[in-house]
């Protein structure tokens, strides 16, 4: 029988996760479903989750072993909506331009999920299963008190736990510094617009009907993970457009441009003009509507790591302290990876104290 504890056990504090996108949020209903008490902190300001594509790339691949455990993501997207209900999990076409073959159309079983659903979604879930929410900041770095980890709060009492989870993207590095060895910063833009614009062929946008149609659009060849690979050999700032669309909510995400610095400098903010000009240059080329759509510009950090496996187990020389960060293609690897690393922490968090 399982030493797991279950909530509400007198000797357990709860698991705390920082970080309530699609990593801490999925990792903190795993941790339910284990068996552990849970609080996640959340510091609710937009994140990478709110703007991505949400496109579930199970058949794309990853090194080693976790391009098997990939390829079953949909399951594992049908195994959530159907415990916690919608989640905003769509099968969908995919809409490839450039390349030998032009505009080529994928059919499901491909798959998004939409961005905006999820964070309701997840709103709603995080309580239902038991967990606690705390809407705070956490200061870093984080100290190491006796027996566990103390969590200073920006407005609220500092939290003490034996096990914490860092889920909460770019900004694990400024809770944990040393994660820096691996687990590096770029800066991804996208016009998102709240409602899909008027207009249908031949007059409106050809790619903007895919949208309608809720399809991804995707360039064939994605140039943002060639930029990752090149983060660590970077000597100046470099920078990529990926054109291409995605519908979010009632309205649609269009381009993305990502900007990586060496290393001194990758937490600086870009400035938020010369982004959007550039964005709006590399989207012309595509279609000349696109650049000039009348959307709001808005930028996030993303974190990666630039081998293209992810942080998701235990921190070196931290008992207690572990990561789940650093995804190329989160939508795809965190499902199939939080219920692994929930397993792990409640496997931890079931042995004896030491002393």
């Amino acid at each position: 029988m399982s030493a797991v504890p279950q909530p509400g056990d007198p000797g357990q504090r709860p698991v705390l996760v920082v970080g309530g996108g699609i990593a801490g949020g999925l990792l903190a209903l795993a941790l339910a479903d284990a068996g552990l008490a849970v609080t996640l902190v959340d510091e609710g300001f937009s994140r990478a989750t709110a703007l991505s594509y949400g496109g579930v790339a199970w058949w794309a691949g990853a090194p080693g072993a976790l391009g098997a455990l990939i390829r079953q993501a949909p399951q594992a997207w049908r195994a959530l909506e159907h415990r916690h209900g919608p989640i905003g999990w769509h099968p969908c076409g995919l809409r490839l331009h450039g390349g030998s073959v032009l505009e080529g159309l994928w059919r499901p079983p491909f798959a998004r999920v939409d961005a905006v659903a999820f964070r309701q979604a997840l709103a709603r879930m995080l309580p239902r299963a038991g967990i606690t929410v705390l809407a705070d900041r956490v200061l870093g770095p984080l100290e190491r008190v006796s027996g566990g980890w103390r969590l200073r709060l920006q407005a609220q009492a500092d939290l003490e736990a034996d096990q914490v989870v860092l889920a909460a993207g770019a900004g694990c590095l400024a809770l944990w510094p040393a994660l820096g060895q691996r687990l590096r910063l770029s800066w991804a833009g996208v016009l998102a617009l709240e409602a899909m614009p008027a207009g249908r062929p031949p007059a409106g946008s050809r790619w903007l009907e895919q949208g309608r149609r809720g399809r991804l659009v995707q360039p064939r060849h994605w140039r943002r993970r060639s930029l990752e690979q090149q983060a660590a050999t970077l000597q100046q700032e470099a920078w990529i457009v990926d054109a291409g669309l995605a519908p979010w909510g009632k309205g649609v995400l269009v381009g993305q441009i990502s900007l990586v610095r060496p290393p001194a400098r990758q937490a600086e903010p870009p400035d938020p003009a010369w982004m959007e000009e550039r964005l709006r240059q590399g989207l012309s080329q595509l279609e000349k509507s696109l650049g000039s759509l009348a959307g709001p510009y808005r930028q996030v950090p993303v974190t990666f790591c630039a081998g293209g496996i992810p942080l998701a187990g235990p921190i070196d020389a931290a008992p207690g302290l572990w990561a789940f960060t650093g995804f190329s293609g989160a939508f795809a690897q965190v499902p199939v990876l939080a219920p692994r690393l929930a397993q792990a922490i409640a496997l931890a968090a079931s042995r004896p104290k030491p002393g």
